[in-house]
């Protein structure tokens, strides 16, 4: 494992971790993006049997930190993402690589930062595209009402947060220190106010609009019985693309993959084969 620092237009230095294949490979690099609501979270949460197994399969992985809210808005956050992907795609040749292709991998949060980054001027665009479990836009209306999960959760009040809250940018968390955050934001219906910090009418000019035409190869997973981000967001966002296929998944957990289980394992080993069908 190699760390890496990559730095934003703000000065804000932020890390990466890659994970190189031995001997070396010709196949596209997965920029691998953490969830967490925008608001907890690390680049090293995804569990080492699942990346193993894209080591194995000859994809080299570069998992990124970010920004956080409500330290950070919206145009923070999407800038620490961005500074990120340009730091892989101008110094791949730093990291040994053959070539700068690469895959765009997000879980929940992580995902939908996937989907707002291709609706930047990239330097470069991914050739594929692993979205488990994510949405498209924050602004979708099951996402901006109260949600039902979180009112099972004892109610945090506004007292309780603003200790958890840091007084400077902050972009590496475990979810122990800043799930309350989370909870707040659902429970109160402020998620959005926490990432945008803005008006409604700025929020719909920040979250950007999905450019179907620019999208690549898209393979989606999501809990049929998903609690945080219902399964119906992944239907619509698969509507709308011309090239993505979506593998629903019985588990009544968002995040269903938490726990590696041969069953998880099984739904990587046939994201991978999925990858190398796309690009056979």
């Amino acid at each position: 494992m190699i760390t890496v620092t990559y730095t934003t237009d703000a000065k804000e230095k932020i890390k990466g971790s890659f994970r190189k294949v031995p001997g070396g490979t010709d196949k596209p690099t997965i920029i691998y993006i953490h969830g967490g609501g925008l608001i907890f979270g690390n680049r090293d949460d995804l569990p080492i049997q699942y990346a193993d197994l894209f080591v194995q399969a000859g994809y080299p992985i570069l998992s990124l930190d970010y920004l956080l809210a409500p330290e950070s808005d919206y145009q923070a956050i999407i800038g620490s993402v961005q500074a990120g992907l340009n730091y892989f795609l101008n110094h791949s040749d730093e990291l040994e690589l053959r070539n700068n292709d690469y895959i765009l991998f997000g879980r929940s949060a992580g995902a939908y930062l996937c989907i707002q980054l291709m609706a930047e001027n990239l330097q470069k665009s991914p050739v594929a595209f692993i979205d488990l479990y994510g949405f498209e836009s924050l602004l979708a209306p099951n996402l901006k009402q109260f949600n039902n999960l979180y009112s099972k959760y004892p109610e945090i009040t506004k007292d309780e947060l603003q200790p958890l809250i840091r007084e400077s940018p902050i972009s590496n968390s475990s979810q122990n220190d800043r799930f309350l955050i989370y909870v707040y934001a659902r429970q109160s219906s402020a998620w959005q106010k926490m990432i945008f910090q803005s008006t409604p009418t700025t929020e719909a000019n920040l979250d950007k609009n999905l450019m179907v035409t620019n999208f690549p190869p898209t393979y989606m997973c999501h809990s049929n019985s998903d609690p945080d981000v219902p399964f119906i967001n992944s239907i619509i966002l698969k509507s709308k693309l011309p090239n993505a296929r979506l593998i629903p998944i019985e588990s009544k957990e968002h995040d269903f993959d938490r726990n590696v289980t041969s069953e998880t394992l099984v739904i990587y080993k046939n994201i991978i084969q999925w990858l190398k069908n796309t690009r056979s």
